[in-house]
């Protein structure tokens, strides 16, 4: 019982996009796809007992073809409303489809940013991509197909149990006998995919090397394609033994279920001619409808039994599924209604006693402590794995701090709606990501952006030359994923745009993570002119390695194994002879060779 609760549970479940998105669609499947099958059947099995009784009547040629016309009629008119309603469906199954699938990437959106180190999030992700949107037509399918079948059994069940009744218990113990085997079936195919599926995630990844352009440098110009292949086979191998190991003991059930209904069929057919020889069924329009509902109700049940099979896999996909939508999110959720986002066009930010580590990690901050006034234009600089990164994401709250708290204009950011407290802090990136969009989306990544203004920025990060070179507009695409047309960015160029994307709106706070890295030294000294000028009048923070362009900063702060070691001006932190002093001085020192 428990397990029909689940199956009956899970199947509601897959099932409510279908009610959510469309109650009309849903119904009239039901109506008018039910209604045609038990119809049908009645006319399939009755037609010709009808007409051969009428010719043993004696009736005229007039009055039969009449009464032919007429099913013939009723025939005609419910299989011109089978199609005429398939157009509706397919269309809404289209809108739907989208929806659903619109449903999982909410969802992900909607998922706190810890889930991105998390390989079983990957698998339920990638698992709901696949089966979600399929799933659910599945069991909008199961459901219209349940009732069909009913219908048809309620029908044909009685005219059978009029007729021959052993025929009806002899049937409902093969749909029975079908169900078990069947089970056996879907325990088998579920457990394959189960397993298959984080080897399907590594065959795509390893598609993606071969295809998206990031790679395609290094696989070119380096042996790695022979690593790439040699990984590949590998995971094909393993994938093969899964398969294999599963795919004999699913055939076996298989060829039970076969052997099932090949003895029943046979059984019946005995009971059938027996019956004839004996006399029991002289008349020859009566034995044609047991006949002809004999074989109508087997392949009813049929599909009914691979229902039944198809349901408990249903079930068992959908438990997958719902493992994605049922993760449980802390920080994506945690929306304050009425509660306003931070104010001030330039905002003070304070990390008081803050504590912090990863999952299987010895990175920790501890005790770290910062305040940063508001409009100031703050540097870190520290070696790679410092914390520097980390310190960007509890900012914008991807994570929370483990102890401590942080505080922007005096109140602790979990006060905040974390979505209207992101939307007044900007940031770039050094691994700028550019979007197969217009140039002017792009750019407006934050919002609208007005024309005046976005002439007025990509003037001044000089932008307009991207446009001018490729002889384009700012509804040009970026990318040429889609387009032959597109614009293809370089580096420094595509940092020029994550820059424009925070120079064109109204943010309390910039968060400028690495963003001339990829600049020439003439284009560098002009960002950073525009950042650190007094026209930025948002408080600013800069995470930086090549020292000499954050020199201008009001204050730069040493981030050392997770705790701030040094903290002032340029001037203030040569004259300390520190770890700043010395990682700016090697790096002079490379500048001058």
């Amino acid at each position: 019982m428990r397990s029909l609760r689940n199956l009956i549970r899970n199947i509601a479940w897959i099932c409510k996009p279908f009610w959510k998105y469309g109650k009309l669609y849903i119904l009239l499947s039901i109506c008018v796809l039910g209604l045609y099958s038990s119809i049908d059947d009645i006319i399939y099995v009755r037609f010709p007992e009808i007409m051969i009784g009428l010719l043993s009547a004696k009736k005229s040629f007039y009055y039969i073809a009449g009464i032919a016309a007429i099913i013939c009629g009723i025939d005609f008119a419910i299989n011109t409303i089978h199609k005429i309603s398939r157009g509706y469906f397919t269309k809404k199954e289209t809108e739907i489809d989208l929806k659903v699938k619109r449903d999982i990437y909410e969802k992900a959106m909607g998922l706190d940013y810890k889930y991105m180190d998390n390989p079983k999030y990957y698998d339920r992700y990638a698992w709901a991509i696949q089966e979600y949107a399929g799933q659910v037509k599945e069991g909008r399918e199961f459901l219209v197909g349940f009732f069909q079948c009913l219908l048809s059994l309620a029908v044909l069940g009685t005219i059978i149990g009029s007729l021959g009744p052993w025929i009806f218990f002899l049937e409902i113990a093969q749909m029975i006998l079908h169900t078990l085997a069947d089970k056996q079936v879907n325990r088998h195919v579920i457990n394959r995919k189960k397993e298959v599926l984080p080897l399907d995630r590594r065959l795509d990844y390893f598609h993606r090397l071969f295809y998206v352009k990031d790679y395609a440098a290094d696989m070119k110009s380096t042996p790695l394609s022979g690593t790439v292949f040699h990984e590949y086979e590998k995971v094909g191998n393993r994938k093969r033994k899964v398969v294999g190991s599963y795919v004999w003991k699913a055939t076996f059930w298989s060829c039970i279920h076969e052997v099932i209904f090949g003895v029943t069929q046979f059984i019946i057919i005995l009971y059938l001619v027996r019956g004839i020889l004996s006399g029991r069924i002289p008349e020859v329009g009566m034995y044609m409808t047991l006949l002809l509902s004999f074989y109508r109700l087997d392949t009813k049940i049929d599909i009914f039994t691979s229902l039944v099979k198809d349901a408990s896999i249903l079930s068992m996909n959908v438990e997958a599924i719902r493992e994605f939508f049922e993760f449980p999110s802390e920080i994506e959720t945690d929306t304050k209604q009425g509660e306003a986002a931070p104010e001030g066009s330039n905002f003070s930010v304070e990390f008081k006693n803050v504590g912090f580590s990863y999952e299987n990690s010895q990175f920790a901050l501890s005790g770290f402590n910062l305040s940063i006034k508001p409009g100031e234009k703050l540097a870190i600089v520290g070696e790679n794995g410092a914390g520097k990164s980390t310190f960007v994401k509890l900012l914008l709250r991807l994570y929370d701090v483990a102890e401590g708290e942080i505080r922007i204009n005096g109140k602790v950011i979990q006060d905040y709606d974390v979505h209207a407290l992101r939307n007044r802090i900007g940031v770039a990136f050094q691994n700028t990501n550019i979007y197969a969009m217009s140039f002017a989306d792009n750019v407006a990544l934050y919002g609208h952006v007005a024309d005046s203004v976005l002439h007025e920025v990509a003037k001044k990060l000089d932008l307009d030359s991207i446009l001018e070179k490729n002889n384009a507009t700012y509804e040009a695409e970026l990318t040429r994923e889609f387009h032959d047309d597109g614009i293809i960015l370089s580096g420094g160029e595509a940092q020029k745009v994550a820059l424009a994307r925070v120079m064109s709106q109204d943010f309390g706070l910039l968060l400028l993570d690495e963003p001339s890295s990829a600049l020439d030294p003439i284009a560098e000294y002009k960002m950073n002119q525009v950042i650190l000028s007094t026209a930025n009048k948002a408080t600013t923070i800069i995470v930086a390695h090549r020292l000499s362009t954050i020199r201008d900063a009001d204050r730069i702060a040493v981030l050392e194994h997770g705790a701030i070691t040094e903290c002032g001006t340029h001037e203030e932190l040569m004259a300390f002879h520190g770890t700043y002093y010395e990682m700016f001085t090697k790096q002079a020192e490379n500048y001058v060779k």
